[in-house]
């Protein structure tokens, strides 16, 4: 699917004033002495079908496979797995409709459960999960954080590749499994959902960072926005011998609204939600080797760094070695509470991660984001801002801290001068840039 081109301004001769989605970081004057491109996912202007509708008629047509409410009855075991904070998705806006359509095969709510898939990451609150899930549902159902590192919790479901599967057991104690989650484009599995709700999202720590690991061995304009990568095709025989039945996945608008709902097979729904992401996430930037200055944010997935690095990803699709970049992101949780490692070692290139790995100093799931961050830092001039990681630890990355993106923008300036092009990312998390 070709990548959608914008036009860059020049604003005759006045200066950019462009705003950043936090009320923590002060907007950017961009001097009218600057060319200045900006880029940002698309949104929809006109009046559009509520959330809950487009779910609801979704799911009636699903892509792939009959209806739930065909295939489930009164004793099926329905196990509805979601994904956690850390993603944007509007879990409370599709359960409703989705709960409704297995009530209507008969499904009791007795043999219903929840299940968040963290991958590795923090387990939820109970307030966490009650904003995720709804009020309603998150009382109603029981709701279980996947425990990736205790034994009783999780099931051996055979062999790939000769690896063993190993994930939580809630799949295999279920005869209906279905999947609910986003679609946007993913540096490490070329777009999130489908599958990836069990692959990585209910797996062991030892999965998810061979999964991880092996994706920071391709080039990011090889997977990021590519449905079909080697990456995708583990995922879904993952997904498949753990018996996902069903997904219910959604496309989000700039603004994070519901614009699409893709159910039925897993991959075949997915890769039908995909074509559609790829229209709204995925923008065209023309010769990005002619900027020196590139500015980007973390949105959505600004909970803390260990998100805000897939907008690291973003960048090394299109920035040219020596630019400055900017990252801006409020990381409310800092770095990583769950990988101290990132702290521990900082962002280092793929080689010198490689060594920490074989010595056995660093597990691979934290190798991979550190060096997703570093093959960013090791090939520009890095700058961050960032109200919620402390200059010291900014500084430990790679990155030099500033307190105003309006400080860094002066002294990029002063590095690639005052008529140097800026590019400007918005929903930097999220968005796909492509070189034209």
């Amino acid at each position: 699917m070709s990548a959608r081109r914008k036009v860059e301004v020049n604003f005759e001769g006045r200066p950019l004033r462009y705003a950043f989605p936090y009320d923590t970081i002060a907007p950017v004057e961009i001097p009218a002495s600057h060319p200045v491109g900006v880029y940002t996912v698309r949104g929809v202007d006109e009046a559009h079908e509520r959330p809950e509708s487009l779910v609801t008629t979704s799911l009636a047509a699903p892509i792939g496979m009959s209806r739930l409410s065909q295939l489930v009855n009164p004793d099926s075991r329905i196990l509805i797995i979601v994904d956690d904070m850390s993603r944007p998705t509007p879990v409370h806006q599709i359960v409703p409709p989705l709960l409704a359509e297995l009530a209507r095969g008969g499904a009791r709510d007795a043999n219903i459960r929840f299940l968040v898939a963290l991958g590795t990451h923090r387990l939820m609150t109970g307030q966490e999960i009650a904003t995720k899930l709804g009020p309603v549902p998150a009382a109603r159902f029981p709701v279980i954080n996947h425990e990736w590192d205790n034994p009783a919790e999780l099931h051996d479901y055979g062999m790939l590749d000769h690896t063993r599967v190993v994930l939580n057991r809630g799949m295999h104690e279920s005869n209906i499994v279905i999947g609910v989650g986003s679609i946007a484009p993913h540096p490490a599995a070329g777009f999130s959902g489908g599958g990836k709700i069990i692959a990585p999202g209910v797996a062991t720590a030892e999965a998810v960072g061979g999964f991880h690991w092996q994706s920071v061995h391709y080039a990011q304009k090889d997977v990021l926005g590519l449905r079909d990568n080697p990456m995708r095709e583990r995922i879904d025989r993952m997904a498949h011998m753990a018996g996902l039945t069903a997904i219910v996945n959604v496309v989000l608008d700039a603004k994070g609204r519901i614009v699409r709902c893709f159910s039925g097979d897993p991959v075949e729904a997915h890769r039908a939600g995909c074509d559609v992401a790829g229209e709204f996430y995925r923008v065209a930037i023309p010769n990005p080797e002619t900027a020196g200055i590139f500015i980007i944010d973390t949105h959505p997935l600004d909970q803390d760094l260990w998100q805000g690095v897939k907008a690291m990803c973003a960048l090394e699709c299109v920035v040219p070695n020596g630019a400055v970049v900017i990252v801006v992101t409020p990381a409310p949780e800092g770095v990583s509470r769950q990988h101290p490692g990132v702290l521990e070692f900082g962002y280092r290139g793929l080689a010198a991660a490689e060594t920490l790995v074989e010595a056995g100093r660093l597990d691979r799931v934290t190798a991979h984001n550190i060096v997703q961050g570093g093959k960013l830092v090791e090939r520009t001039q890095a700058f961050m801002v960032s109200p919620g990681i402390a200059p010291e630890e900014i500084r430990f990355l790679g990155f030099t801290p500033f307190a105003s993106v309006q400080d860094a923008l002066i002294e990029a300036a002063r590095r690639k001068g005052t008529s140097a092009r800026v590019i400007i990312l918005g929903m930097g998390g999220e968005i796909c840039p492509v070189a034209v």
